[in-house]
């Protein structure tokens, strides 16, 4: 099979992840709970896996909330730090994990939510338009840092440095760039990342990551309570980051698999030089139509098209059939597609890892 479905979950896992997640589902016990070898071993996996978290992402390993995706993370970021009353931005190419904690609490009436333009074409316009979004009222900004539909990276850093102001908080969802380009949270301006485990970084699913701006403080309200393995008198839990998100038992066999994968993370060159070929070879071809790509923007190896006169999911059917994995439709992100004009159509997504090769690229020119 020729994988191209990476932006929905990195494949294939290494034989290190799995073994990692064998070993600790035979000899890890409850962490935090007990004093004992095997709780202590699963102890040291959590660890190991913040630690490594926080160095390629430029935090510290109490500023790492382990989750089991970057869904779950972005629920814990916007739910608990927003603002009641407030205004909360967000661009016109956010995934439903951004739009729906977002649309939900609008619905409550506990926000505002305003939409700025992200212009594919032209970074200064993008930053220009964020801050012309920026009111007084404006407190949040949750904001993907590529697009899951057609991988244009967005001037993160720019458009933090434009708002001017220290308390206005900014979350950016890091799904798609997390494992493809470095990202150091300090550079960035924002105050929290969140990613998956499963995609770019190449862990198992059902893993992610909330990871905090290591110089700032933040007070977060809880998003589910429970168990936390301190302060067990306390009817409520506990203020201290991270567990003061972390309620209940972790996945740890998950954690394990995770933290063996971000031994294996390298930004290799070559994936972009492969993402070139292929889209090179596309445009060549008058009959494909290639969807938010702009020759003078920053991207992750992710494209969308259509071909002229065929159905989204009859391309998608007929590359599975040659044995192409890809996906097609609106990849949980209606609003994306609208900004690029295939909200009635969907698409065809390709999106390819470290592990591709130019042969498969040049399969899969012939076979569309």
């Amino acid at each position: 099979m020729i994988y191209f479905d990476n932006a929905a979950t990195g494949f294939p896992k290494s034989a290190s992840a799995a073994n990692a997640m064998r070993d600790a589902c035979l000899c890890c016990g409850n962490p935090g709970r007990s004093g004992h070898l095997l709780a202590r071993r699963a102890d040291e996996i959590l660890y190991n896996c913040r630690k490594k978290l926080a160095s390629l992402f430029g935090s510290v390993p109490e500023r790492v909330i382990l989750t089991k995706g970057a869904t779950e993370a972005l629920n814990y970021a916007i739910k608990g730090l927003y603002r009641e009353d407030s205004e909360v931005l967000c661009s016109n190419m956010e995934h439903n994990a951004v739009m729906r904690p977002l649309q939900a609490l609008r619905m409550c009436g506990e926000i505002v939510l305003k939409q700025f333009r992200a212009e594919i074409a032209d970074d200064n316009v993008t930053v220009d338009n964020f801050r012309l979004a920026v009111g007084k009222h404006s407190d949040m900004a949750v904001v993907t840092h590529a697009s899951n539909v057609c991988g244009r990276v967005l001037p993160l850093a720019e458009m933090r440095a434009a708002v001017g102001r220290e308390d206005f908080l900014m979350i950016a969802d890091c799904s798609q760039t997390a494992g493809h380009i470095p990202i150091d949270i300090r550079q960035l301006g924002v105050d929290a990342i969140c990613v998956p485990g499963h995609k770019g970084l190449f862990g198992p699913m059902g893993t992610g990551a909330l990871i905090l701006h290591p110089d700032r403080a933040y007070s977060f309200c809880t998003i589910i309570e429970g168990g936390s393995g301190i302060d067990s008198r306390a009817i409520s839990m506990p203020e201290v980051l991270p567990e003061r998100l972390e309620a209940g038992t972790p996945n740890v066999c998950g954690f394990a698999g995770l933290c063996a994968a971000l031994d294996e993370v390298t930004f290799d060159t070559d994936e972009m030089h492969l993402y070139q070929q292929l889209v090179d070879g596309l445009i060549a071809k008058k009959e494909i139509r290639l969807h938010g790509y702009h020759a003078h923007g920053a991207y992750v190896p992710t494209l969308l098209i259509n071909k002229q006169n065929r159905d989204c999911e009859e391309l998608a059917e007929y590359l599975a059939e040659n044995g192409v994995a890809v996906r097609a439709g609106l990849h949980c992100a209606p609003c994306a597609h609208r900004a690029l004009g295939t909200l009635d159509s969907g698409g065809v997504r390709i999106s390819l890892s470290k592990h591709n090769t130019e042969e498969e690229i040049q399969r899969f020119l012939q076979l569309i």
